[in-house]
């Protein structure tokens, strides 16, 4: 059984969401954590800016709850069972959603390209940890290939934007001319490189980066032509610059409201899209700071779904025919492992009996015995409940045939007998 557990923009706050997110650094431990849960076969974590999400095959129907306390445990937090900040989705749901997820339909950015790159690295991390299988290889390969289609075959692709777009846009409602402004950006994650090359083209004045490894924004400022700065030294530049990106995986406040109250009173831009956030909330109540955060992505994602209409309804068409798919290849695999299961329990039985010391013919007998007394035993028992079953196996193994055959040898012999 495949289960996902999702925690989202669509069904919790961003301040509930981010209590439970992993960092890229526990990831690891993480999915080793949760591969140890009892039932639990293979497993994955998608954490990203708006979704924390658990992808689990189990042989336990009662997973959800361990997963639950998986997550509970993991991060020390109570969660109560609420659907309106949880949801969990089984089988064909499960396999709708990460294909929903994987096409950018279900982002809060609709069609917004970062969700193929963390599902990738999610995959790759848990392939690395040894947590999945040949199943969820399968589900996350296929994810990657619907994920493809539905940008090249619908209108959702073509008009995508990232949150570093949008924050860009945000900024020219503040500032007019970006080409006499300064920015600070707080990590060196692939956001925060989508968002130095918007600055860049247009014509920024300057551009600093702060990062926790220092030889990280020396590598980002290379090729970014941006200025690296000491971590420790943030709360310094903040009377230098005019804008503030941040993006990273800090479990606490970087920049607390107390960092702010001595600056000057000309404006700042603030975009904080961290899970956890970066930036104390209470930042934004300074007159002269605007601080935006995924809260205010998510109410623009609203107000923008309805252009997308046809290209998700294009989505989801495509969609539903891979999780058909998807299907087909779950029977073809169960068929493939009972196929090769019922040939090792063969051999195994024609081994075993070759190691003995018996004539042909005792061999062949026991050989016989032992791999038709399980078969013969549940036919006896359905026979008298159940004739299909027995029709099935007539055909399985064209039995018809053979009885009319054995059938002709015994009118043959009581002719001859008679004669």
């Amino acid at each position: 059984m495949l289960t996902v557990l999702t925690i989202n923009h669509n069904n919790s706050e961003i301040s509930f969401l981010e209590k439970f997110a992993f960092n890229k650094d526990s990831l690891p431990l993480a999915l080793k954590t949760l591969k140890k849960v009892e039932g639990i076969e293979e497993c994955m974590i998608l954490s990203t800016c708006n979704r924390v999400e658990i992808y689990a095959k189990a042989v336990d129907e009662n997973i959800e709850s361990k997963i639950i306390k998986f997550l509970s445990d993991y991060h020390s937090l109570h969660i109560d069972k609420s659907p309106t900040v949880y949801q969990f989705m089984h089988d064909r749901d499960a396999v709708y959603h990460i294909f929903k997820v994987a096409s950018g339909i279900d982002s809060m950015i609709i069609g917004e390209p970062q969700i193929i790159n963390q599902i990738k690295e999610g995959y790759s991390l848990a392939n690395k940890t040894k947590t999945i299988g040949p199943y969820l290889h399968k589900l996350f390969q296929m994810s990657l290939h619907v994920a493809k289609k539905v940008r090249n075959e619908t209108t959702v692709g073509s008009r995508s934007e990232s949150i570093s777009q949008i924050a860009i846009r945000f900024s020219k409602k503040i500032f007019d001319d970006l080409s006499k402004k300064k920015a600070l950006i707080i990590g060196t994650g692939e956001m925060s490189q989508l968002f130095a090359e918007y600055l860049l083209n247009e014509k920024i004045h300057e551009v600093f980066i702060a990062s926790r490894d220092i030889n990280n924004a020396i590598t980002f400022a290379d090729r970014f032509r941006c200025k690296p700065v000491v971590f420790e030294n943030i709360p310094t530049f903040l009377n230098e610059v005019d804008i503030i990106f941040t993006s990273t995986g800090s479990n606490e406040f970087i920049l607390n409201k107390e960092d702010f109250e001595d600056r000057k009173t000309s404006n700042l831009f603030i975009v904080d899209i961290a899970i956890p956030r970066d930036i104390d909330p209470r930042v934004g109540d300074i007159d002269s700071c605007f601080l935006y955060g995924l809260d205010d992505f998510k109410k623009l994602s609203v107000n923008e779904k309805n252009s997308f209409n046809n290209g998700i309804n294009d989505a989801i068409s495509i969609i539903n025919k891979s999780v058909d798919g998807f299907k087909e290849w779950q029977q073809t695999s169960s068929a493939k492992d009972t196929m090769v299961a019922l040939r090792k329990h063969i051999l195994d039985i024609v081994e075993s009996e070759l190691k003995s010391n018996s004539d042909v013919d005792t061999i062949s007998a026991k050989i016989t015995n032992k791999i038709l007394h399980s078969p013969l035993t549940k036919i006896k028992e359905d026979i008298a409940y159940d004739d299909f079953n027995l029709k099935l196996i007539q055909e399985l193994f064209d039995l018809e045939l053979k009885q009319k055959d054995i059938q002709n040898k015994v009118d043959d012999k009581q002719n001859k007998n008679r004669n």
